[in-house]
C-alpha cells in the first residue's frame, strides 16, 4: 500500500487521476499500472514478476530503497516502511 509520495505531482496522478506535465504522455497508462503493482503488492515476489519490471534493491547512497522500471528511461524509486 502506498501511504505517501516525495512529490505531489505523482501523489495527484495517481490518486486524484489528474495528469502532470512531468509525465510523458506515452508512459501515462503504463506508469499508473506500475504504481498499481507498488500499492498492491505484499512481497518483494509480487513486483519481481513481470521480469519486465527489472526489480532491484538499491545500494550505495540509496540503500534502503527499491525500484522497478517503467520504462528504459524511467523507473520508480521506492522505500517500503514495516507496519
Amino acid at each position: 500500500m502506498i501511504v505517501s509520495f516525495r512529490d505531489e505531482w505523482l501523489r495527484a496522478f495517481f490518486v486524484d487521476d489528474v495528469s502532470s506535465r512531468k509525465i510523458p504522455a506515452d508512459i501515462e497508462s503504463r506508469l499508473f499500472r506500475k504504481l498499481l503493482m507498488i500499492d498492491d503488492a505484499v512481497t518483494d515476489q509480487d513486483l519481481r514478476v513481470p521480469p519486465s519490471n527489472h526489480f532491484e534493491k538499491l545500494r550505495g547512497n540509496l540503500a534502503g530503497f527499491q525500484s522497478i522500471r517503467v520504462n528504459q528511461q524511467w523507473r520508480l524509486i521506492f522505500r517500503k516502511r514495516c507496519v
